[in-house]
């Protein structure tokens, strides 16, 4: 539930207090600074929820999450895209396919995320297989890349 609440927030802070995550959502990431810089009540959303491990790499994109325990700052975390391109290759079955990807930065770190775009069109979420990959750094996503597509980045 909490991993659900992360992934929709445009921007938020997540402050853990003992078993507990106050989380408080913000519509956009200067509104979040706003909070910041000023103490202005400017968030869209509270809530409460119990501890559970995270993953911050299915954040929208251009969102920030500020990350504290007991008030102190830990980390942030924000994606921001740089790529979205369409390649065509052959599947498993061995038939052409074509299919748009994104390749996102970390602001804060030296990781990159890639991730097919789902067609809902054709494809329904149960039958998509989602390939998302987080890499440590670009020559790990290169390396993928040209090993998978034979495309370099």
């Amino acid at each position: 539930m909490l991993q659900n609440m992360v992934n929709e927030l445009e921007s938020g802070i997540l402050n853990i207090v003992g078993n507990k995550v106050h989380v408080t959502g913000f519509t956009r990431e200067e509104m979040l600074q706003l909070f910041l810089d000023t103490g202005i009540e400017a968030w869209s959303s509270k809530g409460l929820y119990n501890l559970q491990d995270l993953e911050f790499h299915n954040i929208k994109s251009n969102a920030l999450i500020i990350v504290k325990k007991d008030g102190k700052e830990l980390n942030r975390y924000q994606y921001k895209e740089i790529i979205k391109k369409t390649i065509k290759f052959k599947n498993e079955e061995g038939k052409n396919v074509s299919r748009t990807f994104i390749i996102r930065k970390s602001a804060y770190s030296d990781h990159y995320q890639f991730y097919f775009v789902v067609d809902k069109k054709k494809e329904s979420l149960k039958s998509e297989v989602k390939q998302s990959r987080l890499f440590d750094n670009k020559e790990e996503l290169n390396n993928f890349l040209f090993k998978k597509f034979s495309i370099e980045f």
